[in-house]
């Protein structure tokens, strides 16, 4: 029997889902607390996360806590992976060019934030915003520890990004898909959904990507989106399952979306 808890963290619908029915209470604890604990450290709205500390310092190394390396390490990860399509630094700092910054400094990007253990320093003149992949990343994250502690198979789910582990309930994670139809998620696996609204010139009205963790799911929606007419032959390149809507409304799949009920 698969049992269900949701409630709202960090501007998003939570939901947990486990196989085991007296594993919920401290399934949801563990959930809970990893979503408190990712958001105290870098959710920018948020005066007291610690994320500001790097925005700071301008330049400066600073000694970072061990939640919020690794949550950087992820977010650097993901803009290596998409060739800075998933940008860790701050939107707020498209707006600058060649007469904002001295001379000696060149334009920064993601490449110039350096990551040693727990000590980040950030590029002088941008601010970080790590939320979406950190939001990925404590949905992996916390699936991943509720399996470790109390080896059931559990769901956890932000918004429209979700991630499994452990042994899958009888018949398999079945979900709805934001555009219509179901899909069967493999156990250990995780999924993300995007929709036009993130990228507004974008061919694609919707991309769903299933792989190995949601913080590559998440990361190639973007991408996806991004690379219109392209989308295809980039998600076919890394071999991942993708169900792409087009502004006519018509689907397309990779070959890695096999799954019948998934069309």
């Amino acid at each position: 029997m698969i049992r269900f808890s949701r409630w709202r963290g960090w501007g998003e619908r939570v939901t947990l889902a486990v196989t085991e029915y007296e594993a919920l209470r401290a399934a949801e604890r563990i959930v809970r607390e990893s979503v408190v604990e990712s958001e105290a450290v870098c959710n920018p709205q948020r005066g007291d996360a610690e994320i500001h500390a790097v925005n700071l310092a301008q330049g400066v190394p600073v000694q970072v806590s061990p939640r919020l390396s690794v949550l950087l390490r992820a977010a650097l990860w993901a803009a290596r992976m998409t060739d800075g399509v998933v940008d860790p630094l701050s939107a707020d700092d498209a707006g600058l060019d060649e007469t904002a910054v001295p001379p000696i400094h060149p334009m920064p990007t993601y490449l110039d934030v350096q990551l040693d253990g727990e000590t980040v320093l950030a590029p002088w003149g941008v601010s970080l915003d790590i939320s979406e992949t950190a939001k990925a990343d404590t949905v992996d994250r916390a699936a991943a520890e509720v399996f470790r502690n109390l080896e059931c198979g559990v769901l956890v789910r932000m918004g429209e990004t979700m991630a499994t582990a452990g042994p899958c309930p009888a018949g398999g994670w079945q979900i709805d898909l934001p555009g219509g139809g179901v899909v069967e998620l493999p156990p250990g696996a995780a999924m993300s959904t995007r929709t036009a609204g993130d990228a507004p010139a974008s061919l694609w009205n919707e991309v769903t990507v299933i792989a190995a963790d949601a913080v590559w799911a998440d990361a190639a929606c973007a991408v996806s989106l991004r690379r219109g007419i392209g989308a295809m032959r980039w998600l076919e390149q890394y071999g991942l399952a993708a169900r792409l809507i087009d502004e006519n409304g018509h689907v397309h799949t990779t070959t890695a979306w096999t799954d019948p009920r998934a069309a």
